[in-house]
């Protein structure tokens, strides 16, 4: 079961809500603009604010489904496993080639699904660090790794706590390109 909860979160994962929306509503590939990022502020700074809130649900939701279907049908073990997969899914999407979005979004909707304290804790912190430096990249990585640290605390050593570490690892990684534009002072402010 184990199995088929990585699998069907990876495919549900995969897609790719914020290039479908740019096709189908705009004709145009959200991979060619801006950051070349299909998630929501890419497709927020492109295509508006409807198109960015509506990527951010989408890819939302993908990760609070896979992650209610991994917990009823695997408990705790399938909870992390599908929450792992649906965000892999999500930044190397078999539909564009391995190459896709960042995370966040699908990491915030798998973990509201399954600890929502602990994900609107997060939230919280999210926004407070985007009001105080108005920069989404910035303020993603910097929530993702507070995650990975508190959920040692919350979790202990534990498959969630060992999934979100990877996960905020992997966020990290995929914010590379932000992280050379934010030292170099380039890093484009939200508002």
């Amino acid at each position: 079961m184990i199995v088929l909860i990585a699998l069907l979160s990876y495919i549900l994962g995969s897609v790719p809500f914020g290039f479908i929306i740019g096709k189908v509503f705009f004709r145009t590939d959200l991979r060619k603009l801006g950051s070349g990022n299909v998630g929501a502020t890419n497709a927020l700074r492109n295509f508006g604010k409807f198109a960015g809130f509506t990527t951010f649900l989408f890819d939302f939701l993908k990760g609070s489904l896979a992650c209610y279907l991994g917990g009823k049908y695997g408990g705790e073990l399938g909870q992390a496993v599908a929450m792992f997969f649906v965000v892999i899914g999500h930044m190397y999407s078999f539909i564009l080639k391995f190459k896709s979005g960042k995370g966040v979004a699908t990491s915030f909707g798998a973990l509201l699904a399954i600890d929502y304290k602990f994900a609107l804790a997060l939230l919280a912190i999210f926004i407070i660090l985007v009001l105080i430096f108005r920069i989404v990249s910035l303020s993603s990585i910097t929530t993702t790794i507070i995650a990975a640290v508190l959920s040692l605390f919350r979790y202990k050593i534990s498959f969630l706590s060992l999934a979100i570490i990877l996960i905020a690892s992997l966020v990290v990684f995929k914010h590379k390109d932000n992280i050379r534009r934010l030292k170099l002072g380039e890093e484009k402010k939200i508002f």
